[in-house]
C-alpha cells in the first residue's frame, strides 16, 4: 500500500515542537541526572518528553507500534508493518552541558525501512524532514529550503562530522590515517546527519557498536532523501528488523559519493591498526 505520508508528517512535525518546547521549559531548571545502563543521563526532560510524543503517536495512529528510547519495547514489534522510533531528546549530555546540540527525532520504519524522518532542534527552532521519495527539507529562521549532499569525491575535500561527548584520542587518529582534512563537532547523531544533507560536512562515522536504532532511523530518512547513503561497516543496510536494537556493526553516514571509497579505507584502517575485523558483504 503506497501512501504520499503527507498527513503523518504533519502529525509528526508538531508533536516534535511539542516534545522541544517540554524539553526547553527544563533547560534551565534545577532537574536531577539520573544514569541507566551503560552510564547514559536521562533527566525529567527525556522522560516527559518521551511520553508526550508516545502518547501522541498512539491517538493519531492506534494501529501502529511505538519504539522508544524511554520506554519497554512493545511486543510485537518485529512483525509490525509500521513501527514509530524515537529518541526522545538525542544528546543528553550535551542538554546537560546547556549547549544547544540536543534534538527530537522520530522516524517511521515500514517493512524494515525507514520511510520518515523529523529531526527538531529545541533552542534553535530549526526543522529538518524527509519523507521517501519526496526529498528532504530544512526549516531554519522560518524559511523552508530543500536539502542536497555534497558532490564532493576527493578525500582532501571531506569534512566529517564528530562527536563532542565521545570523541577520543583513538578516533582522532583514525580520521587522520583516513585522511579527511577537517573535522567538526556536534552532539546529537541527527544534527550530524543534517549536517551531511545541508553540505557543511560530507561523513559520519560511528565504529562503537553502541548507538541504537533510534539514533539512526530518522537521520537515515532525511540523508537519504538529501542523495546521501547508510550503511553498517561491512556495507550492509542498517537493521530496522527489531531483532536487536543496536547498531552492533557500527554506522557511517557519507554524501552517497565517497561511500564505497570510505567504506573499504575504514575496513582496512580498523584490521590494521585495532585488528577490529568486520564481515565485508
Amino acid at each position: 500500500m503506497h501512501t504520499d505520508l503527507h498527513h503523518e508528517l504533519n502529525i509528526t512535525r508538531t508533536i516534535a515542537e511539542q516534545a522541544g518546547h517540554i524539553i526547553v521549559s527544563h533547560y534551565n531548571t534545577d532537574y536531577q541526572v539520573h544514569m541507566k545502563a551503560g552510564e547514559e543521563p536521562v533527566t525529567i526532560a527525556d522522560r516527559q518528553a518521551s511520553q508526550h510524543i508516545v502518547n501522541a503517536l498512539q491517538q493519531a495512529f492506534p494501529n501502529d507500534l511505538v519504539l522508544s528510547e524511554e520506554s519497554t519495547v512493545p511486543k510485537g514489534v518485529s512483525q509490525s508493518h509500521r513501527v514509530w522510533v524515537i529518541d526522545p531528546m538525542d544528546g543528553t549530555k550535551e542538554f546537560i552541558k546547556h549547549n544547544n546540540e540536543f534534538s527530537v527525532m522520530i522516524g517511521l520504519v515500514r517493512e524494515g525501512s525507514p520511510v520518515l524522518g523529523v529531526v527538531y532542534q529545541p533552542l534553535t527552532e530549526h526543522l529538518y524532514w524527509g519523507v521517501k521519495g519526496q526529498g528532504a527539507f530544512a526549516r531554519q529562521s522560518g524559511e523552508v529550503r530543500q536539502m542536497h549532499v555534497s558532490k564532493h569525491s576527493q578525500m582532501d575535500e571531506l569534512c566529517i562530522a564528530v562527536s563532542r561527548s565521545h570523541l577520543s584520542q583513538e578516533l582522532i587518529e583514525l580520521y587522520q590515517r583516513m585522511g579527511i582534512p577537517r573535522m567538526l563537532q556536534s552532539g546529537s547523531v541527527g544534527l550530524k546527519l543534517a549536517l551531511i544533507a545541508q553540505q557543511v560536512c560530507d561523513v559520519y562515522l560511528n565504529i562503537s557498536g553502541m548507538t541504537s536504532c533510534w539514533d539512526t532511523c530518522a537521520p537515515e530518512a532525511i540523508l537519504r532523501e538529501a542523495g546521501g547513503h547508510t550503511s553498517d561497516l561491512s556495507g550492509k543496510p542498517l537493521d530496522y528488523s527489531f531483532e536487536q536494537l543496536k547498531n552492533r556493526d557500527g554506522v557511517i553516514a557519507t554524501n552517497g559519493v565517497v561511500h564505497q571509497k570510505l567504506l573499504s579505507l575504514i575496513q582496512q584502517l580498523l584490521e590494521q591498526h585495532y585488528h577490529h575485523h568486520i564481515n565485508r558483504l
